[in-house]
């Protein structure tokens, strides 16, 4: 099942995009994320090219919200179905990883990727996702689990009230 695998950020400037998107549908996304400042479904990538298996409207709305990573499901196309939603093109992984790397994208919505369970939702906040200035790792793809794990140490120590007992039975 999806919802047992990692989540991981990674890099928005590393991700691949193999078709188009709708422009008006990505600023309407942008705008929901900026509002709700929670980012709730995880792109999908192929594990190895890191191309666009599910989310090119997602990917396009953190772009215009100048996000440094968005959280994402690193997948095989083992794992993955995938067909053509319009004729006349080829859709295989192949040409779909050949398209992300050269930049040749298809025309949007033209392949769609059958997942074996739905998409995990994350809810990661929006300030996780932000570029604020410290230097990034040195790799491409951080663990969500480290990365919360810092996050909500750091919440904790600027939201939980010294001497405030934060197990039960614990004295302040």
């Amino acid at each position: 099942m999806l919802c047992s695998l990692p989540i991981h950020f990674v890099r928005i400037d590393l991700i691949r995009p193999n078709e188009r998107h709708h422009p008006e549908h990505a600023a309407a996304l942008a705008d929901t994320i900026m509002r709700e400042q929670l980012w709730r479904i995880p792109i999908t990538l192929e594990r190895n090219s890191l191309a666009v298996m599910d989310g090119h409207h997602r990917f396009e709305a953190a772009r215009r919200l100048k996000l440094s990573h968005v959280p994402c499901l690193l997948l095989d196309y083992e794992q993955v179905e995938v067909i053509a939603t319009r004729q006349g093109y080829i859709v295989t992984p192949q040409e779909i990883v050949r398209r992300a790397r050269t930049g040749d994208l298809y025309p949007p919505k033209t392949t769609r990727h059958r997942f074996p369970s739905p998409l995990p939702v994350c809810n990661i906040s929006l300030w996780l996702l932000q570029d604020r200035g410290a230097p990034l790792p040195s790799s491409a793809v951080r663990s969500v689990d480290r990365h919360a794990a810092k996050m909500i140490r750091k919440s904790a120590e600027r939201w939980i009230p010294s001497g405030f007992a934060t197990r039960p039975g614990n004295p302040p």
